[in-house]
């Protein structure tokens, strides 16, 4: 139970010793209408810098002052009932500021008593806004929008290049920079204890008095039969694709009837609650032609750096469907796919320095710091590793040897040169900084692949490919629930949890279990890394996020460029959902099976009709900014879901790994 305390503001009672706040007190979020959030210098990780006002108890309520606000808190079901308003006429934008006990927050208690923003929803035509917030020792939080608002903000860590949830704004009116509807300032908000999300569904329900729904996975072929999961007892379903809508008797049994994205709206006595979304497509094989079809190589040099890992992921996805595929293209088709190849691998292979491409060259001799066949100017060890797994590819495709002098360069290469006698993968970026890469972007991967393609053609470098792999895997037991990963150190945080690493972490020891040897002491602190990540895994019923893992610091370049915010159905997602399909195998444990789809479709479900792909899609209703310095560059509106700007890299990811999952 959640109670009141004056001093901490609310206590949760299954946990008394965790705060819930931290950092700051709650206070009310404002600017005025004089105020013109367009103009001047632009706070970092975040459009524009508002007002705070903050609360005075007085006479059984809470005040602020420069509002005129009145804010008053009831427990009330087991939770807690937040209640504020203000008939000042001055404001524009109004709401709380809830700062809470955020994952990496300084004497927060350690991270397994921290929150993490785990699965938030809005969907475009509905006023439900709902936030889940996970934490690893279970206490997990409800938090409820109950009135007509228009919805929310998070506020990124100023610091570590917005890494770090700072706080969370719940606003009745946004600034007028954003052209919204004015609501009354006035907000309703209710925070509840829970232990699961269906438990959180299940409140929500009783809150809200209507029905919600979940279901077992997030789509599929047309013709699957998917299972939903209703809280409230709807008697009818509206079904929306392309604009028609179909009303349906509920019935739990839900087939997948069209290609794209439909929306399905519970129903009960005519009225309608919060949507969920599916995700159809005719085959796995015609989704993949497609995303193939649109690749654009012009839009990778426009809006990227074109390095070898993000953003020439499409590579590597086109080597493996023409190797499978072939046969499903005319000569013309197979001609435009190879020439985008060939033009990739002609840079990649380049041996005149000063022709050199960075980021995209391997170069077949020393330069700067740097062994023969490393990435030009780059030590990212995933270039590398993106670099090694498209010219393997590239070799068993075109059966060119020079593609498998540069692979196994560039392997040799890794080992030699960064990985260390205890097996980790490290990074000097000069100067003592040294990084611990071993699980950014799994490279364990291509060492594996490398090893097990050559182990009868090539048996000693097979050895030491094998032997470096069966480093990794020893040096990641051993590390324990230590997950470091790239990025900016802050004296301002504790140390970063970051998904990818832990995601990767559990990757890396299944897939060594899978195709090196089998360990069942790995195979269980697979598990237990798995456990702990479903934290970061989203639960929200919407198809590109049912199953996403959580990330959001892409966004300040993928897409509009416009993060920090929540990137759903990131590619980087595909590590989970790899290692949950891994666990599967090893164990037969199909509820893992389940969990991989979910991930996998997070993917998929971002790939529109056409073929075209987004990079992410984006739950946030107002973005950081960018790394812009001025708020005069700041376009003032609520967010797209996807971004203006369609992806021909990192999307392309999902097709690699389910090439060695679901398309096996």
């Amino acid at each position: 139970m959640l109670k009141i305390d004056k001093e901490r503001f609310i206590i949760d009672t299954r946990s008394p010793k965790d705060k819930i706040f931290n950092g700051a007190d709650i206070s009310i979020a404002y600017t005025l209408k004089t105020d013109d959030v367009t103009k001047g210098k632009k706070p970092s990780c975040t459009p524009y810098q508002d007002k705070t006002d903050e609360l005075i108890f007085k006479e059984g309520a809470f005040i602020g002052e420069k509002t005129g606000t009145i804010l008053k808190i009831e427990e009330k079901d087991a939770g807690v009932i937040i209640e504020l308003s203000t008939n000042n006429d001055t404001l524009s934008q109004y709401g709380i500021n809830l700062p809470f006990n955020f994952m990496g927050k300084l004497n927060g208690g350690g991270f397994e008593n921290q929150f993490l923003f785990n699965s938030p929803y809005t969907f475009d035509g509905s006023n439900v806004k709902y936030f889940y917030l996970t934490k690893p020792n279970g206490s997990n939080l409800l938090v409820a929008i109950l009135n007509k608002a228009n919805g929310w903000k998070m506020d990124y860590s100023p610091h570590s290049w917005g890494h770090y949830f700072i706080n969370l704004k719940l606003l009745a009116n946004f600034d007028r920079a954003y052209n919204q509807i004015p609501n009354e300032n006035h907000l309703r908000i209710g925070i509840f204890p829970v232990t699961t999300f269906d438990s959180a569904l299940e409140v929500l329900s009783n809150v809200y008095n209507t029905p919600f729904l979940d279901y077992d996975v997030g789509g599929g072929e047309i013709g699957t039969q998917i299972k939903l999961k209703s809280f409230g007892c709807p008697d009818s379903l509206i079904e929306i694709h392309n604009g028609k809508k179909t009303v349906l008797k509920y019935n739990e049994n839900y087939i997948i009837k069209n290609e794209g994205e439909t929306t399905i709206i519970p129903q009960k006595n005519g009225e309608n609650s919060a949507p969920v979304s599916v995700y159809g497509y005719k085959s796995l094989v015609d989704l993949y032609k497609k995303s193939m079809d649109t690749i654009d190589l012009k839009l990778i040099e426009e809006r990227t750096n074109a390095n070898l890992c993000e953003h020439q992921s499409w590579a590597s996805a086109m080597l493996r469907f023409l190797m499978k595929y072939k046969e499903k293209l005319t000569c013309r088709e197979v001609e435009a796919y190879e020439e985008k190849l060939k033009y990739l691998l002609d840079i990649m292979t380049e041996e005149d320095e000063t022709k050199a491409t960075p980021s995209r060259t391997i170069l077949s001799s020393p330069h700067d710091r740097y062994l023969a066949y490393n990435v030009y100017k780059s030590c990212r060890v995933q270039e590398l590793c993106g670099g090694i797994v498209i010219l393997l590819d590239a070799y068993k495709y075109f059966e060119n040897e020079k593609y498998l002098i540069y692979a196994k360069g560039a392997t040799k290469c890794l080992i030699s040169y960064y990985q260390k006698e205890d097996g980790r993968i490290e990074v000097d970026w000069g100067n003592n900084a040294k990084e611990d890469y071993t699980t950014v972007c799994a490279p364990i991967i291509p060492i594996i692949d490398m090893a097990n393609y050559l182990k009868y053609t090539d048996v000693e470098f097979s050895r030491m490919c094998k032997d470096s792999a069966e480093k990794i895997a020893k040096y990641l037991y051993n590390r324990g629930l230590k997950f470091p990963t790239e990025g900016d150190k802050s004296k301002e945080t504790e140390e970063e949890m970051e998904d990818g690493s832990i995601s990767c972490t559990a990757l890396s020891l299944l897939y060594y279990c899978k195709n090196i040897s089998r360990s069942e002491s790995y195979i269980k602190k697979a598990k237990e890394i798995l456990d702990l990540h479903e934290n970061w895994v989203i639960k929200t019923p919407i198809c590109q996020m049912h199953g996403s893992t959580l990330r959001w610091w892409e966004t300040g370049w993928e897409g509009d460029a416009d993060g920090p915010a929540i990137c759903a159905g990131h590619a980087w997602s595909i590590w989970r959902g790899e290692a949950d399909y891994l666990y599967y195998e090893l164990t037969g444990d199909e509820d893992y099976l389940l969990k991989s789809k979910n991930t996998f479709m997070t993917n998929l479900s971002k790939i529109d009709k056409d073929g075209y792909s987004y990079s992410t899609y984006n739950p946030d209703m107002i973005n950081g900014g960018g790394f812009h310095c001025e708020c005069s560059k700041i376009n003032y509106k609520v967010a797209s879901k996807f971004s203006s700007y369609k992806d021909s890299g990192v999307s392309r990811y999902v097709w690699i790994r389910i090439n060695d999952t679901f398309l096996k």
